[in-house]
């Protein structure tokens, strides 16, 4: 019974790969599908084993030994197989548009083997408690694994450019590992090791496998990073602007007080000056939003979400349809691996079609329009091409000119007809450039024209909860200050933690949030701002929500260090000194998260 240790450990082993790789939600790659099934049939490999051994032991004649030996030679074709197809495909990197013959021929391969297997002879060996098989059948299977493996070794070979990284570690393990069988096998061949070296290079690839799951989870934790930051910005601009518009009118409020009853001509031509000036620097302030606010307006206001180009070209089809004439027929070639769901503007994408389209049919009396979509897709982007031909009138080399090379900025005419649907071809030019895209043209007289539009439009990616989960269940810390600089020194020590850390410059967003629902691990207030005061902060937050319970800290100047167990009494959770601002802060972080 010996030669039970290390098909036991490799059952054990593999269970526990098995255990832990499905326990979690996992992207269903290619590569993770091929992991899956080396891992299986690892997993029933161990098992026969261990099987086969046993009835050796207990009954050495037994007919099934031969039925089960040849189930167990399946389980080392499989292996190989995948193993095969694993590195086949990190080495090719076969794309979705392209697939690969690769997997029919290895089907087929299999079968043949399989069959060749089962009719052919084995020699069941069991004499002084030593199992093993030999003969034909094993012959076989030596050979075709040898083949997979060495087939293995040659696209290697042919592509050593991407053997790059760790992932190819379990093919020199293999190969290692490949000349240690050999030679233990020569020695010893009833010690049955195999079991227990493919769950070892499982073990390995397990550590070694590309995990997609990782840079999906960077990329998002990212975009969400960068759209907090940008939400954060504009709301301290905000925040910024309005105190500082408030400043001069206030100051012009108090002079005009003071003035009411001055008589001294002096005083009141002094105050004058003073209301004048801080009446020129809020004119100022108002100049520079307007200006910001007369650029927005000249450019168009793109509306992006999530759409279907599917059912968005089948109805712009048969709106044209209505405007060709019967002599003309309307053809369509549309790729049928656009992404389902794109994430754009739709809506001035269909106007830009239609705008071209039902120019097409007016100009062409008899012959055909042809609309061909097509798609090139690299990582979360969807490169559109849209190509609209027809064997109309054409236009001549000037009017081809003169659409060309047409202003790009929009006018308040061309908004007019936008916000009409009334969308001539200057106009479909102009949007697809707003929208990022550009459309290409050649026509000849009386032969026609061809427009190819391209334009990029994020995939939408499909929402996963257990990514949701795992990027939104970071510790939620939020500190309020109208000082940008304390904000922005407690961004950068915040960054040394895996805490998300947000930013507000005044207390009433943080209360409406608390109503919205939202939950915060960690509040941290300044004591002493412009409008309000920490105290009032944590009072309307208690108002806010029943039952308020979330650490808060306020944040102290040194003055009042004295007065910090008030501020304890009152209802915060501790204090925090500015002056020793990175210190503290690791000392709150580190307490409270």
């Amino acid at each position: 019974m010996a030669n039970l240790y290390f098909p036991i450990c490799a059952l054990f082993c593999s269970f526990l790969l098995i255990v832990t790789f499905f326990a979690k939600k996992r992207i269903k790659s290619a590569e993770t599908k091929l992991f899956s099934g080396l891992l299986i049939t690892s997993f029933l490999d161990s098992i026969l084993m261990v099987l086969i051994i046993y009835i050796a032991y207990v009954k050495p004649d037994s007919k099934s030994l031969y039925y089960l030996n040849k189930l167990d030679f399946l389980q080392y074709l499989f292996w190989a197989t995948f193993f095969f197809l694993y590195f086949y495909n990190i080495t090719f990197r076969v794309g979705k548009k392209k697939k690969s013959i690769m997997p029919k021929i290895v089907i087929f391969i299999n079968i043949v083997i399989s069959i060749l297997i089962f009719i052919s002879p084995i020699d069941i060996h069991t004499k002084n408690n030593i199992m093993y098989a030999s003969g034909q059948a094993v012959n076989i299977l030596y050979i075709i694994c040898a083949l997979y493996f060495l087939a293995i070794i040659i696209s290697v070979l042919f592509n050593l450019k991407r053997v790059k990284g760790r992932k190819f570690i379990p093919l020199l393990a293999l190969i290692l590992l490949a000349f240690v069988l050999l030679i233990v096998r020569s020695i010893n061949p009833s010690l049955l090791i195999i079991p227990a070296v493919l769950t070892y290079i499982d073990l390995i690839m397990f550590f070694t496998i590309e995990n997609p799951d990782v840079k999906m989870i960077y990329e998002l934790n990212k975009n969400k990073k960068l759209l907090e930051s940008m939400s954060e910005e504009k709301s301290n601009f905000l925040f910024s602007m309005s105190q500082d518009t408030k400043k001069p009118i206030e100051n012009i409020l108090e002079v005009k007080k003071m003035l009411e009853n001055e008589k001294d001509l002096k005083t009141i031509d002094t105050g004058l000056k003073v209301i004048e000036n801080n009446a020129r620097g809020l004119k100022n302030i108002i100049n520079n939003v307007l200006d910001i606010s007369s650029i927005s307006s000249s450019k168009l206001a793109v509306t992006n979400e999530t759409y279907n180009i599917y059912p968005l070209l089948n109805t712009v089809l048969s709106n044209v349809k209505k405007k060709m004439n019967s002599k003309v027929s309307l053809r369509t070639n549309i790729s049928k691996n656009i992404p389902m769901e794109l994430y754009g503007d739709s809506v001035k994408l269909k106007q830009v079609i239609t705008s071209i389209l039902f120019n097409a049919a007016k100009f062409t009396k008899e012959g055909y329009i042809e609309l061909s979509a097509n798609e090139i897709v690299k990582y979360d982007v969807c490169r559109l091409i849209i190509e609209i031909e027809d064997s109309g009138k054409g236009m001549s080399v000037e009017k081809l000119n003169e659409l060309l090379k047409s202003n790009s900025d929009l006018e308040d005419t061309d908004l007019l007809k936008l916000n009409s649907l009334d969308v001539d071809l200057k106009l479909a030019f102009k949007i697809i450039r707003k929208l990022g895209g550009f459309i290409n043209v050649k026509s000849e007289e009386n032969k026609g024209s061809t427009f190819t539009i391209v334009l990029d439009q994020k995939i939408k990616q499909e929402k996963d909860p257990y990514y949701s989960k795992y990027i939104f269940n970071k510790k939620k810390v939020i500190a309020v200050s109208d000082s940008l600089q304390i904000l922005k020194s407690m961004n950068t020590l915040a960054s040394k933690y895996d805490i998300e850390f947000l930013t507000t410059m005044h207390g009433n967003d943080l209360v409406q949030r608390v109503e919205d629902g939202e939950v915060f691990d960690l509040i941290i207030l300044e004591d002493e701002m412009k409008q309000t005061s920490a105290l009032a902060i944590l009072g309307k937050l208690q108002e806010a929500k029943k039952g308020f319970n979330t650490p808060t800290i306020v944040m102290l100047n040194k003055n009042k260090e004295s007065l910090k167990e008030h501020y304890v009494e009152d209802g915060f959770n501790d204090y925090l000194k500015k002056e020793n601002l990175e210190e503290e802060f690791d000392r709150i972080i580190k307490k409270y998260i």
